[in-house]
């Protein structure tokens, strides 16, 4: 990006006047190898760039259908059946003949509370 900023900054005439000065200051024999050498580093450069990039939209990619799931495991969670199970009276009760009911447990009360006449207290 910045580099194309620069390119486009850059006109015809200013890049002879470049490259005059690079063949000055480097001579015509090591001009072809660090031209070279530069498109060598550059092209590193991008590929490195590209692969970072590339981890970033996978690692964002995956992010998403994350929060997807997520999101689907929620909204099924919150999702009322269209079938709801019927109410149980007797949920979470045990076996009836293993234990008492609360009405025979109050005639039992009842009973030894009954006086010495047989009478039930009023």
């Amino acid at each position: 990006m910045a580099l194309a900023i620069i390119f486009d900054s850059v006109g015809a005439g200013e890049w002879l006047v470049l490259l005059a000065v690079l063949l000055v200051v480097m001579g015509p024999k090591r001009l072809p190898s660090t031209a070279r050498t530069i498109g060598s580093y550059y092209s590193k450069f991008r590929r490195a760039a590209e692969s970072f990039k590339r981890q970033l939209m996978d690692m964002d990619y995956e992010m998403e259908r994350e929060l997807e799931k997520a999101r689907r495991e929620a909204e099924a969670a919150m999702t009322v059946p269209d079938d709801p199970p019927e109410f149980d009276e007797n949920f979470g009760a045990a076996d009836s003949s293993s234990e008492e009911t609360p009405e025979a447990a109050a005639e039992t009360a009842a009973d030894t509370a009954a006086d010495d006449d047989g009478n039930k207290p009023s």
